[in-house]
């Protein structure tokens, strides 16, 4: 059996398409929507991230507002900053880069963001509705996953879902969209690990939604034959030759790829669907924080 390889790809431009015609219906109506994202400083890693949402928002179509106050800024300079996009009537959707600097607090920042324009669920009010299945905005990567279990049909009725991994922003919020939808789930974590119990877990799984950060942590011998298994990890590796010795670029430096927290090459083997890494869940996650700030839009404008 060979696995039934999801492309990301194709599901985030399948996604773009949708979001392009909505769009194209709210300027009818003299109504765009528009992201701000915030970065404090000029860490490197958000920088690239907010480049991101900014080429996403011109495909799109979206307005885009680029707050980034420098790294010694007060905490309460921030704020202020915020309040600003929260009064903003161009920015439907405020998304907090980080990390901040150490003399903001994340709470601070996150809290003072209005809870209609927090479009990547990180305000605690909106991870309630979440646990009591009224979300407003679910966080945009778990939803990719539950999304692309959609497009392949998954019934989630009772079915069988491990979550690997037990962060805020992936791990645990997967999880309750997942319960939400009826699914029987569970979570594995480190401490799990640390008991030896992991595998006895994921083996009951129809459905495995890893997210836990490590490369090749879910091997072939993990996973019930016929699982779907949809990868969140995204680890940078050394290649590898035959003999198991890294290669070395025309520098004399290591090669690197990036790989997903899955044994993919082995696990496609058994699984009877898996997403890929890269070309899986983070082409959808980027639509989905479209999608979630195109919602925010119609919601401030009263469009059901």
């Amino acid at each position: 059996m060979s696995a039934t390889i999801i492309d990301g790809n194709k599901i985030g431009e399948e996604i773009k398409q949708e979001i392009i015609k909505e769009v194209e219906a709210l300027k009818a109506k003299g109504i765009a929507p528009g992201i701000a994202t915030l970065l404090v400083g000029d860490n490197y890693g958000a920088k690239m991230y907010r480049g991101q949402v900014e080429k996403n928002c011109a495909e799109v179509g979206f307005t885009y507002v680029n707050c980034n106050p420098a790294e010694s800024s007060t905490e309460a300079e921030v704020v202020e900053e915020v309040k600003k996009l929260n009064a903003d009537k161009s920015v439907s959707g405020i998304l907090p880069l980080r990390p901040f600097p150490a003399q903001i607090s994340d709470s601070a920042i996150i809290n003072c963001i209005d809870v209609n324009k927090d479009i990547d669920c990180f305000h605690p009010s909106n991870m309630g509705k979440l646990v009591l299945g009224e979300p407003t905005f679910p966080p945009a990567t778990p939803a990719a996953c539950i999304e692309m279990l959609d497009r392949l049909g998954v019934d989630f009725t009772g079915a069988e879902i491990v979550v690997v991994g037990h962060s805020n922003i992936v791990g645990k919020p997967a999880m309750l969209i997942a319960l939400n939808r009826n699914a029987t789930t569970s979570n594995v974590h480190i401490f799990t690990s640390q008991k030896g119990n992991t595998k006895k877990h994921t083996l009951g799984a129809d459905i495995l939604i890893v997210a836990a950060g490590k490369a090749g942590l879910v091997t072939k011998d993990m996973v019930k034959p016929g699982a779907i298994v949809i990868d969140v990890g995204i680890n940078r590796v050394n290649v590898l030759d035959a003999d198991g010795k890294p290669v070395l670029n025309d520098k004399g430096k290591p090669k690197t790829k990036t790989v997903g927290d899955v044994d993919f090459e082995n696990v496609k083997e058994v699984a009877s669907a898996i997403s890929p890494v890269p070309g899986g869940v983070g082409s959808v996650t980027n639509m989905m924080l479209m999608k979630n700030a195109l919602r925010a839009c119609k919601m401030q404008h009263g469009i059901s």
